[in-house]
């Protein structure tokens, strides 16, 4: 069979109507690889990377577009290796832009990198606690290449925290917040200058205390020592200048001392506080004129001492004057003396020499005992019959044992209303223990006049050591139910042995 021309044409055509799909879709993942090409040698590994993806998608059997695969992602492992250590970089350096920018530009060339992933998230956290740190006020220049350490707003925060517990005389939570951040940065200033005024401040109140307890301890010369520091230190705190003057008060050292307390008043005019310091001060000056005048106050009338301790500065003030004072008093019994002996005459039952004796008898009663002095006692007795000298001179006759002389004498003071109970009571037990039978009615004399109440005048206690002593040795019945008894009650509650 003959070929037919027109049939051979015919077949041709048909071949290539179906090749030029074909041919055309070849073309278009060419078109793409070569612009991946231009973008690859520009630079621009991402957007060659994607027009590859493009070409490759249409012809991947393509030797061409393979072969470049292989080179593309050879140079993008590459710039990932150089952009995670530009990232490592910024973020020790804490440039945390420009880290942020190359982490950015690594996670698009390489969206599954596990290290941009965790440092993206790291440098959101950053900017997330930096948002928080501003919204608390605190801000930081940009001038100071710090912006972005998180640290820094750390430190800036609890320096803030330091100085508003120290602002609160706080300062053991002060220097808590300071141990923090001289912990993360030894050399930070402001946290170093303020420590070193904490521990001013810290040292100052050492001596504050040492000086307090060195005076508390009469050690005055350590006190002044400790003073002397902490007033050249803080010249404005007066109450230093007010415990140095009290030291040297304590140290007889008055010149110094009144310099300091007037120093004080000047600032601080508290007369309470200062005048009775001022008025110890110019006495040991003896100036005693303005030691009497600082013992009180003018304005108010307060009186800042004692009356001894004033009148002893009145005293020495005007000792001539008291001295002269004291002479004329000494001659207040000269006169008294040469009187009594003009009026002799007229005193016909007291003579001169009992007035003597009497003088005498006074001066051994208050310093020894009556017992001492009892003859001389017994002739005043007589001469002047005193219910009260008369009831002495029988208890000091009973002291001694001679009971009947006592009994006389005790007769003798029971007109006297002041001691008429114990000299009833007394009388009874001489009468009793010279078995005489009257005895029991004085006992009863004496209850009747005890429960009436009587005055007891004058009671020394010479007298009761006298009355206690026949108590305790004669007395024998103590009941209630005898005359005897209720007697001894009575007179027992009258010398003090009951309150």
């Amino acid at each position: 069979m003959a070929f037919n021309p027109n049939m051979k044409m015919g077949w041709l055509l048909l071949c290539v109507l179906l090749a030029a799909p074909l041919l055309a879709y070849s073309s278009q993942a060419r078109e793409y690889l070569r612009r991946a090409e231009v973008f690859f040698e520009n630079g621009n590994l991402v957007q060659a990377r994607n027009l590859l993806q493009r070409a490759d998608r249409i012809d991947p059997e393509d030797t061409k577009i393979n072969d470049f695969a292989g080179k593309l992602k050879k140079a993008i492992t590459e710039r990932s290796e150089k952009l995670q250590q530009q990232a490592e970089f910024y973020l020790s350096a804490k440039n945390i832009p420009d880290a942020k920018k190359v982490l950015n530009e690594l996670l698009s060339l390489s969206p599954e990198s596990v290290f941009a992933q965790e440092k993206m998230k790291q440098v959101s956290e950053i900017y997330r606690q930096i948002d928080e740190y501003k919204s608390q006020g605190i801000e930081v220049s940009a001038s100071s290449g710090r912006s972005h350490d998180v640290d820094f707003y750390s430190a800036i925060s609890y320096m803030n925290r330091a100085r508003g517990f120290f602002a609160q005389g706080d300062r053991i939570k002060a220097m808590e917040m300071l141990e923090v951040i001289l912990g993360r940065e030894p050399n930070y200033k402001p946290a170093l200058e303020l420590k070193a005024r904490i521990d001013q401040v810290n040292q100052l109140e050492s001596f504050v205390d040492k000086a307090e307890t060195a005076f508390l301890e009469g050690r005055m010369m350590e006190t002044v020592d400790s003073l002397n520091i902490l007033i050249a230190d803080s010249p404005d705190r007066i109450e230093y200048l007010l415990l140095r003057g009290k030291a040297y008060l304590k140290l007889k050292n008055y010149d110094q001392a009144l310099a300091d307390f007037w120093k004080y008043f000047r600032q601080n005019p508290d007369e309470d506080t200062l005048f009775p310091l001022f008025s110890v001060g110019y006495y040991g000056q003896s100036n005693y004129l303005m030691a009497l005048g600082f013992s009180r106050s003018k304005k108010t009338g307060k009186v800042y001492q004692t009356f001894g301790y004033r009148a002893e500065c009145h005293v020495r003030l005007h000792f001539v004057y008291y001295l002269t004072l004291l002479l004329l008093i000494g001659a207040i019994p000269v006169v008294f003396y040469y009187s009594w002996k003009a009026c002799d005459d007229l005193l016909m039952r007291f003579s001169i020499g009992s007035a003597w004796i009497f003088v005498k008898c006074m001066f051994i009663t208050m310093t020894k005992s009556p017992v001492d002095c009892l003859g001389g006692l017994i002739e005043v007795a007589r001469d002047l019959n005193v219910p009260w000298l008369n009831y002495l001179v029988g208890i000091c006759l009973f002291k001694i044992g001679q009971i009947d002389g006592a009994q006389r004498f005790l007769s003798y003071s029971i007109t006297g209303e002041s001691v008429r109970t114990r000299a009833c009571y007394f009388v009874g037990l001489a009468r009793k223990n010279l078995k005489y039978q009257i005895y029991e009615s004085d006992f009863e004399e004496a209850v009747l006049t005890g429960l009436g109440r009587p005055a007891t005048g004058w009671h020394p206690k010479f007298m009761k050591d006298i009355e206690r002593e026949l108590l305790i040795g004669y007395s024998k019945d103590k009941s209630d139910e005898t005359f005897e008894g209720m007697a001894y009650l009575l007179v027992d509650a009258l010398t003090g042995s009951k309150p």
